[in-house]
C-alpha cells in the first residue's frame, strides 16, 4: 500500500512538473530578489499581464521554500531506506515503510504532510495571481489533498 503511495507521489509531482511548463511557470526559483525576477517577471505577463512584480517575488520565494521541504522529505526516505538512490547501489530494494519505527514513520509522515500543503499553497497562490487555469486548479487541488491525506 505504501508503495502505491509512493508511485502517486511521484505521479502527482509529474503532473505538476507538466503543469507548470505547459501552464507557464517558470523553473527558475533560485533567486530570492525582485531585480532577479525580470525574466519570470516578463513570461508570467504573457500568461496575466495584471501581474505584479511582488506576486512574482511572493511565487518564487514560495517555490523555493517548497523545493526544500521536498528535497528534505526526499532526504529522509533516502536516510530510511524507503528511497533507493539505484546509481550508487543498482541492486538494493527499497524498504518496506511499515518496517520503519513508529518514530521514522511520524517523522516521515509530518515532512510529506508539510510538502503537501506547501504545494497547495504555491498551487492558490498562483491560481490567485492568475497563472492557473480554474479547471487545472480544481483537479491538481483534488490530487494534492488526497496525496497529502493518503500519507
Amino acid at each position: 500500500m505504501k508503495g502505491t503511495k509512493n508511485i502517486m507521489k511521484k505521479t502527482i509531482i509529474t503532473s505538476l512538473a507538466i503543469l507548470i511548463s505547459i501552464g507557464g511557470l517558470s523553473t527558475a526559483w533560485a533567486s530570492t530578489k525582485t531585480e532577479d525576477y525580470k525574466d519570470e517577471l516578463a513570461y508570467f505577463r504573457t500568461i496575466n499581464p495584471e501581474i505584479t512584480s511582488s506576486q512574482v517575488e511572493s511565487l518564487m520565494k514560495l517555490r523555493k521554500q517548497v523545493d526544500e521541504i521536498h528535497e528534505q522529505s526526499e532526504k529522509l526516505e533516502l536516510e530510511y531506506g524507503i528511497l533507493v538512490d539505484n546509481t550508487k547501489n543498482p541492486n538494493k530494494e527499497p524498504k518496506n515503510p511499515e518496517d520503519l519505527t513508529a518514530e521514522q514513520r511520524n517523522k516521515l509522515s509530518q515532512a510529506n504532510d508539510k510538502f503537501w500543503n506547501g504545494e497547495l499553497q504555491f498551487l492558490e497562490a498562483s491560481y490567485k495571481a492568475g497563472l492557473v487555469k480554474e479547471d487545472a486548479y480544481k483537479i491538481d487541488k483534488k490530487n494534492f489533498e488526497e496525496a497529502r491525506d493518503n500519507n
